[in-house]
């Protein structure tokens, strides 16, 4: 097998797990809810079953974290105090909220998780809600 045809052989296979591996990965949201307002927001897992704990609750942005002054997080109008927040992979802003210190604010058949944000001293504001199960 001569060199060209090898290089040929070796650019479709690098085009074969491109495919594979970074098309799902760049469609990871393509289908899911991006909620309503100022930017999209998408909560993990997107239904919560309450006698299926789990650690965390989820709640991921298209906001640049850089970008982020401050970050205000509501459930059904509660206010709720994030556990964490930090950037995914891509920069953006995650927050994270403890199950455990949440769950008596969730009730069936749905919560909202809503995000007010000051981004460069504008206030942007989001919501998204998901299923909720006993």
């Amino acid at each position: 097998m001569s060199d060209r045809t090898k290089l040929c052989w070796r650019t479709v296979g690098l085009a074969a797990v491109l495919a594979v591996v970074a098309v799902p990965a760049l469609s990871a949201r393509q289908g899911k809810d991006p909620g309503a307002g100022d930017f999209a927001i998408y909560v993990a897992p997107a239904v919560i079953v309450k006698s299926a704990p789990l650690p965390w609750i989820t709640i991921h942005t298209e906001v640049e974290l850089a970008a982020v002054d401050d970050v205000g997080v509501a459930i059904d109008g509660t206010d709720v105090d994030p556990s964490l927040i930090y950037s995914d992979s891509r920069g953006n802003l995650v927050v994270k909220l403890r199950f455990a210190e949440v769950a008596d604010l969730l009730s069936a058949p749905e919560a909202t998780f809503a995000l007010a944000l000051i981004v460069d001293g504008e206030l942007l504001s989001a919501a998204a809600t998901v299923p909720v199960h006993d």
